[in-house]
Parts: structure tokens; sequence; C-alpha cells
């Protein structure tokens, strides 16, 4: 832990209101100063981190695997051309490793240095590919805050403001197989869902309903994409959350903990598919998506969840935790639902301001937890998947002591 002094604490708070652009109002009161395991340390003391820095740090924040890997890339060389000059054999390593855990035949990997990166390369990958213009997409989907994956985005909060957006998008409600059947036409280039919503609280399909998206998909010629940003790398129990059902789609976007805390995404299809973008050559590129740096953390990450078991530890801890969350409902009348897959959970609070009270309580018990950003009243559960029985127990027992002050206050 690295210790910062009060007033140094509230020059960096100064500094951060005056330089640095606001889109979420209000004053930010905590200052990391480090970041260990599942823990961060903040200039008023350490906090158990619950979210990952939004499902990001699944090995746990600096690894000292992932640290090790950045240090020695870092004395070979940072940058170089990326794309269509050299071979960098970190992307190679790291391209294979996606490949070798995804279903079917996605074995070719573009790599990017974020997730709407990536949703925005997949887009363009399945109209060139289709040579259609139309997409479908689903309510309570977030797929990004660039103009192609905010398209495709569902809430119109976030829309409405940056309009005209891409024509010709659809949106169905999820997990419904004939609303998607009437929408998916001879227009449409691709269906873009995630196979659990992250956004809208963690919705889980039912049983069916990604297969039957699939063989849509398959007669009406359009291509299925699966945005994995959130679900891969074993947050939802499976190297990729689609897996769950079994389901193979014709695009996978992964990012977040793909990196091991570092900027990469990418997009996985197959060779086929990515052949379009040979015509004309270099029609999709980038100059950082595959850095080399980004691409060594991401291989130590892959190996340690791999050699470690975390996929499966993630199954594990996320049975302990639901069957937490589930003796809280019993308890608590302004608890009303809870829902995961693997180390991926959301629980619903009766009304958007409880839940902001129960967030707040919970942070001055120095445990962090967040919000959604399309549901309201839900609150967001995704450990690094090193999590310990100990470290859940103390996020159960914390949430209990916040449920029973927030309804003391009813």
């Amino acid at each position: 832990m690295t210790e910062m002094l009060p007033e140094v604490a509230e020059r960096y708070k100064d500094g951060f209101i005056a330089h640095l652009s606001q889109t979420v109002p209000g004053r930010k009161e905590m200052v990391v100063t480090g970041a260990q395991g599942c823990y961060l340390h903040m200039a008023d003391g350490t906090y158990l981190d619950m979210i990952s820095g939004i499902a990001v740090s699944n090995v746990g924040h600096s690894h000292p695997e992932v640290v090790a890997a950045v240090t020695e890339q870092m004395g070979k060389y940072a940058h170089v051309n990326v794309y269509g000059r050299f071979v960098v054999p970190p992307q190679v390593e790291i391209a294979e490793r996606l490949a070798r855990v995804a279903s079917g035949d996605l074995d070719v990997v573009f790599l990017t240095s974020t997730g709407t990166e990536a949703n925005e390369g997949a887009l363009k990958l399945a109209r060139k590919y289709t040579g259609r213009p139309g997409y479908v997409a689903f309510e309570g989907s977030f797929h990004g805050r660039t103009y192609g994956s905010l398209s495709v985005s569902w809430r119109e909060r976030y829309r409405q403001s940056f309009r005209p957006l891409l024509e010709k998008v659809t949106f169905v409600p999820f997990d419904d197989l004939d609303a998607a059947a009437a929408a998916i036409g001879d227009d449409t280039a691709g269906v873009i869902i995630e196979p659990i919503q992250g956004e809208a609280g963690v919705r889980i399909p039912s049983d069916g309903f990604l297969s039957g998206l699939r063989d849509l998909c398959t007669d009406r010629g359009a291509l299925l994409i699966f945005d994995e940003v959130q679900g891969a790398m074993g947050r939802a129990g499976h190297w990729y959350a689609s897996q769950h059902w079994g389901v193979t789609p014709d695009i996978i976007t992964v990012a977040k903990a793909v990196g091991g805390g570092l900027p990469l995404g990418g997009f996985i299809s197959t060779a086929d598919i990515f052949s379009t973008f040979l015509d004309p050559p270099l029609s999709h590129v980038t100059t950082f998506g595959g850095n080399p740096v980004a691409c060594a953390a991401a291989i130590a990450a892959f190996d340690i969840i791999e050699r470690d078991g975390l996929v499966e530890r993630s199954r594990q801890m996320g049975e302990y935790l639901g069957a937490g969350l589930s003796r809280l409902m019993s308890q608590h009348e302004i608890l009303v639902a809870a829902r995961g897959l693997g180390l991926w959970w959301a629980f619903d609070v009766a009304s958007g301001d409880l839940a902001m009270r129960v967030v707040a309580a919970m942070e001055r018990r120095r445990v962090i937890v967040g919000s959604m950003l399309n549901a309201d009243g839900t609150i967001r559960v995704a450990p690094p998947l090193i999590v310990t029985t100990a470290q859940l127990d103390e996020l159960l027992n914390v949430l209990d002591e916040a449920l029973t002050e927030v309804e003391a206050g009813l």
C-alpha cells in the first residue's frame, strides 16, 4: 500500500475536477494509491473490490506474474506497427490462446484496444461480409459508446443526443425468439447480443433462446455476433459465457478481462469471414490494438486462469455467493431478487434510490459494489476470480448491515 498525505489527496481531488472531463456530477472522495488481489488501497484506507474494475481484474489487481510479463515486454519493445508490416510474437501467442478455447472454427482474431472498438469491428465485418445494411439488437443491451456500438445499444437516454446514428437497427425484447424471428430479414447483416446481458442487470436467457437465434441467423444468412466483452475469460463460469448453452456464433467480441488489466480487446471469427477484409487490403486497421505490452499482460492473465483453474473456481464461488444472497433475500424485504452465473451477479433492491443508499452504506464499510447502466435499482457484484470464501463472507456481512441500515431509515 502506498501512503498519501491528506493534503496531497485533496490536490488530486481538485485537479480531477479542474482538468478531467466530467461525465458524472459530483466530487470524487476516494483517491487510489494502489491495488493488490481483491483490494483497492485509497488515501483513506483499504477497500474490498467486488466489481473488479467492471469485470476486468479477473486474476486480481497487480498479479505478480502479470507485472513481470509487462516489465519483461517493456524491456524488449512497447510499440511497433501492430498491423500490416511485422509479425509480433505476443499477438500470435494471445490469438492462439483465445482461438483454442473458442467453440467451432472461430480461429482468427483481430486485436483491438477496447470493447467498443471490438464491437465496431464486428459490425463492419458483418456488413462487409453479407453486403447487407441492417442489424438486430435487443432491449436492455449495451455494446459501447462509439457511433456503431451506440447505435445497437438500447437505452434511448444515451442515444438521443447523438443522432443520427446507424440506420436500420431494430430492437426486440431480450429472450423473445418470436420477436427476433419477425425482425431478422433479408437486409439483416448481423444480430448482436450479449449472451448474458451485463448492464441490464445480469439478465440470463432461457434455455433454447441462443440456439434458436443461431438457427434463425443460419437460415436467413445473417451473422450472429456474441458480445462477450464482460462475460468472457471465466467471468460466467466458462471461457466464454455462451459456452454455458453450447452455441457457437459467427463472431465473438471480447475485451475487459482479456488484457489482465491493460487495454486489449478483439473480435474472433472464421478465416472465411475475415477474408472479406482483404478486399481491398487494409479494410480495417488499428494503431494500438494488439499492443505488445497489453498482449504480454493478456498471455500471463490467460495462463493464470488456465493453470489455477479459475474458470471452475468461478462456478464454485458463484454458487457460494448465490446461496448467500438467497439467505439475505429471506431476511430483508427490500432485497427483491438476485441472479447470476459464475462470479457475475446482480441483485435488485426495491427502488433505484434505495439501491444507491445500499451502495453508499457498503462503501462506508469499505466494500465496493456498483450500479448498472440499464437497470435502475440493480447492484453489480463481480469480484476477481481469485476471491475467497472469507472475502465473500465479508461482502455478504456488509451487505446485511447495509440493508439493515437502509431499512431502518424507511
